[in-house]
């Protein structure tokens, strides 16, 4: 299961190594993770629910505040140490703090060999490859999305499941980071999004929570023009979902 202690779920076919993923932040991290998961486990690796066993640890980062950057910080610090244990194991940064901070992070000493940004999710096979195989340092923190990793995410539970209906934000209020680690407003096509809920309908989910930094301007962009509430009204008479 997916929750700021980590991931667990049952061992994957191929037995290239173990993964723990551990997440901070919000309930897009928390998909995000969830599509991680899945990212991984479609490679082979089997999901552990303890650091301790794991041979790739993925901190899933948040930058909201500065307090919640530095708890990320804190943990690298004490996950360091079971590098001196076990010099095989990789060590993942994703998120805001990766896509903020980028190759940066890589000197701060934390153990690092992966730094992955909010839109690269898709190349996190490449760049583990490339830490694992050939033992050098892998960053991908451009700007713009990778596309969508076929993988299917590894879901918390089997009720209630998360679609992300657009993502960014385009409003640069002063205090707020997002726009700069989320990148620019663009939302899925509804029939995506509706695909998407049907099929989970199919698998016994009777509750999704749609995802977005900013839903109220969900459609801005989008030929033919949509909008939030037609978006709902679409997905409460085609997605057979009850909630």
């Amino acid at each position: 299961r997916v929750n700021r202690a980590g991931l667990s779920v049952s061992r994957a076919p191929g037995g290239v190594g173990t993964a723990h993923i551990i997440t901070f932040g919000c309930q897009m991290n928390e998909a995000d993770s969830e599509k991680m998961a899945g990212i991984l486990r479609s490679e082979g690796y089997a999901l552990s629910g303890s650091p301790d066993m794991a041979d790739v640890i993925v901190i899933n980062t948040c930058s909201i505040r500065a307090k919640a950057e530095q708890k990320v910080f804190s943990l690298a610090g004490r996950l360091k140490e079971l590098k001196k244990k076990r010099p095989h194991l990789v060590m993942v940064m994703a998120g805001c703090m990766a896509q903020r901070l980028g190759a940066g992070l890589l000197e701060r000493d934390a153990g690092l060999d992966v730094v992955v940004g909010t839109g690269r999710m898709s190349r996190l096979p490449a760049l583990l490859r490339t830490a694992r195989e050939r033992g050098d340092t892998a960053v991908d923190v451009e700007e713009g999305w990778a596309g969508e990793h076929p993988a299917e995410p590894v879901r918390e539970g089997a009720i209630k499941a998360w679609i992300n209906i657009m993502f960014g934000c385009d409003n640069y209020c002063a205090y707020c980071v997002v726009p700069f680690v989320r990148g620019r407003e663009w939302s899925r096509h509804p029939d995506e999004i509706v695909a998407e809920a049907v099929s989970l309908g199919k698998k016994g989910y009777r509750e999704i929570i749609l995802l977005g930094q900013n839903v109220n301007s969900y459609g801005t962009g989008l030929v033919p023009s949509s909008s939030f509430p037609e978006l709902l009204r679409i997905l409460d008479g085609q997605s057979g979902i009850p909630r």
